[in-house]
C-alpha cells in the first residue's frame, strides 16, 4: 500500500508539450508546480487537472462539474455537469449533451471502446447514449433502494454496470455480474467503480476508501484503514488493471498496485472540490466540481462540513453522518439546503472561533469569513471537534433525568440530572449553547416570590436563562431547577470542557 507521498526536491513539471506525442492530439500546454510531496494546488471550480504523462485541456468548464472520463488510448478525456452538459478534450469527440429536464442528476460518464460515443448517468440509473454508445437499459423506471454514484462501460463496448451506493450492482448488455456489497452492512457508503481491462471482473470504491473487487479484479490495497481528511469520491483503474488511483473529495491521491503517483492536488479551496478521476498510461486527469452558492443554507453546509463544523462531512456525490452511533434527536433535524438547527450550530460555532458576533445566522459578514476559511481550509479546521448534548426529562416513565453528551461521535458522559419544575420548566427543543462561564453566582426571583442567590460551576448557556451546570443538591434524577439542567459536580467537570459555544443541547420531555 502506498500514498505516493515520498519526499522529492521541489521541481517544475512541464505537463503539456513535453507529452504531446504520446496522445492522440495536442492538449494545451501548462506549467505545475509540484512541492516536496508531490501536491500542488488545484485549480478553481469546474477545472481539470492534469498530472504525469496527462496532457492539460481547458481550464474553464461549465458547472457544476461532476464526472470525467477517459478514451480508450488515454489521448483525451470527456466531462459532464450536472445538467448533462458534455465538454471535450484532445481526441474526445463531443457527441452532444442532454436538452431535456431530468429527473435526477447527472452523475457520470463512460466512452466506449472505439471513442465514438458515451453514456451518461443519472442518480436514478437513467441512461443517455451518445454517439456510438447503444443503449442497453437502465435503472431509471425501477425504485432502487440506494441511489446510483457511477458506472463502468464493459471494455467492448456492449455493455455497463451501474452501481448503487449500497454496492447493489446493475448489468446491463454483455456485462456479467460478479457480485456486489448489496446485502452486506457498510461502514460508508460505495462512491464509485472500474473495470477490468476485459471485462471480467470489477472493483467497488466506498468513501473511506474500502476496495472490494469482484471477478477477476485483484485487490491490491484499500485506504480502509487510514484516517482521511476529506472522503474518497472516485477511483479508476490503471490501463493494464494491475493496480487503482483513489481520489478523495481534497483532491488527495492514493495509489495502489502499478498505479504510479505523480502528484495529487491537495491545499486548495473547499470551494473547488475534487469529482473524480480517469486514467491513461503513466498518467491522470483529476476532475474539479463546485459547490452550491455561499450564501444559501446548502452552499453554507457544504463548507462547514469541510472545515469540520458539521456532524456530516461532504462530497460531491453528497452528505455522509461521520460517525454511525449518532442519537436519534439528532439525525432527525437533519434536513440538507433548508434551515435547521445543526446549520445554526454550525454557524454560531464558526462565528465563536472566528472572533465574530454570534447568532447562528447567514450574512455578508459572516459568507465573507466563511469563504476565507474556505480558502485555507488546512489552517481552518475547527478546533473544537462536534459535541452533542440530550437533556431527557423522561416525563410518564419511571426512568430518572439524565444528561447525555457526546464528542465526535463518541459518549463522554452520561449522569443524572434535574430539570425544571413545572412552574418554572425547562425550554422544550434544541439550542446553541451561546454563553460559557467557569463560575457564576446565579440570582432572581423564585415561583414563590423568595429571592435566591446560589453559587453556581461549570454554566453553559443554551436558551433565555437555562443553562447546563453544577448546582449542589442532595439528589438528582428528578425535576428541582427553575429550568436549568442541573448536574453534580464529576460530570460538570468534564461536560464542561466539551459544550463550546454553537454545540447543540436537546431537551426533550
Amino acid at each position: 500500500m502506498r500514498a505516493g507521498s515520498s519526499p522529492r526536491r521541489l521541481r517544475r513539471a512541464f505537463l503539456g508539450a513535453a507529452v504531446l506525442g504520446l496522445l492522440g492530439a495536442p492538449l494545451a500546454a501548462t506549467f505545475v508546480v509540484v512541492d516536496s510531496a508531490g501536491a500542488v494546488a488545484p485549480p478553481g471550480p469546474n477545472t481539470v487537472m492534469a498530472f504525469g504523462t496527462a496532457g492539460a485541456g481547458a481550464t474553464a468548464l461549465p458547472g457544476p462539474t461532476v464526472g470525467i472520463a477517459a478514451t480508450s488510448d488515454g489521448g483525451g478525456y470527456w466531462v459532464t455537469t450536472s445538467s448533462g452538459q458534455v465538454t471535450s478534450e484532445g481526441d474526445a469527440s463531443n457527441f452532444g449533451s442532454i436538452t431535456v429536464p431530468l429527473n435526477a442528476p447527472i452523475l457520470g460518464i463512460a466512452g466506449t471502446a472505439d471513442n465514438g460515443g458515451y453514456w451518461l448517468v443519472g442518480a436514478d440509473g437513467g441512461i443517455f447514449s451518445y454517439g456510438d454508445a447503444s443503449f442497453f437499459g437502465s435503472t431509471g423506471g425501477m425504485t432502487l433502494n440506494r441511489p446510483v454514484v457511477g458506472m463502468a462501460a464493459v471494455p467492448g463496448g456492449r455493455g455497463y454496470w451501474l452501481v448503487a451506493s449500497d454496492g447493489g450492482i446493475f448489468a446491463f448488455g454483455s456485462a456479467a455480474f460478479f457480485g456486489s456489497t448489496g446485502g452486506m452492512t457498510l461502514n460508508k457508503p460505495i462512491v464509485g467503480m472500474a473495470a477490468t481491462p476485459d471485462g471480467m471482473g470489477y472493483w467497488l470504491v466506498a468513501s473511506d476508501g474500502g476496495i472490494f473487487s469482484f471477478g477477476d479484479a485483484n485487490f491490491f490495497g484499500s485506504a480502509g484503514g487510514m484516517s482521511l481528511v476529506q472522503p474518497i469520491v472516485g477511483m479508476a483503474a490503471t490501463p493494464d488493471g494491475a493496480g487503482y488511483y483513489l481520489v478523495a473529495s481534497d483532491g488527495g491521491l492514493f495509489t495502489f498496485g502499478d498505479a504510479a503517483f505523480s502528484g495529487s492536488g491537495t491545499g486548495g479551496s473547499l470551494t473547488a472540490p475534487a469529482v473524480g478521476i480517469a486514467a491513461r498510461p503513466g498518467g491522470y486527469w483529476i476532475a474539479y466540481g463546485q459547490t452550491a452558492a455561499y450564501n444559501s443554507p446548502l452552499g453554507q453546509e457544504e463548507l462547514l462540513a469541510g472545515l469540520g463544523y458539521m456532524p456530516l462531512s461532504w462530497s460531491p456525490l453528497g452528505f455522509q453522518w461521520l460517525w454511525g452511533n449518532n442519537p436519534p434527536q439528532l439525525t432527525a433535524m437533519w434536513s440538507p439546503g433548508n434551515p435547521n438547527m445543526i446549520l445554526t450550530g454550525a454557524i454560531w460555532a464558526f462565528e465563536a472561533v472566528h472572533g465574530m458576533a454570534m447568532d447562528g445566522q447567514i450574512s455578508n459578514a459572516e459568507t465573507g469569513v466563511l469563504l476565507g476559511a474556505a480558502n485555507n481550509p488546512s489552517a481552518n479546521m475547527n478546533p473544537n471537534g462536534y459535541t452533542y448534548s440530550l437533556a431527557q426529562e423522561n416525563s410518564g416513565t419511571p426512568q430518572p433525568e439524565s444528561l447525555t453528551v457526546w464528542h465526535n461521535g463518541a459518549v463522554v458522559q452520561t449522569t443524572l440530572a434535574n430539570t425544571g419544575i413545572s412552574a418554572a420548566p425547562t425550554d422544550i427543543g434544541t439550542f446553541p449553547v451561546y454563553l460559557r462561564l467557569r463560575n457564576q453566582v446565579m440570582t432572581g426571583t423564585d415561583p414563590s416570590g423568595a429571592h435566591y442567590a446560589d453559587p453556581v460551576q461549570f454554566v453553559a448557556y443554551f436558551t433565555g436563562g437555562d443553562a447546563i451546570h453544577y448546582m449542589p443538591r442532595g439528589s438528582y434524577g428528578s425535576r428541582q431547577s427553575l429550568g436549568c439542567v442541573e448536574i453534580p459536580i464529576g460530570p460538570a467537570s468534564v461536560i464542561w470542557q466539551y459544550t463550546y459555544y454553537g454545540s447543540l443541547v436537546t431537551v426533550t420531555p
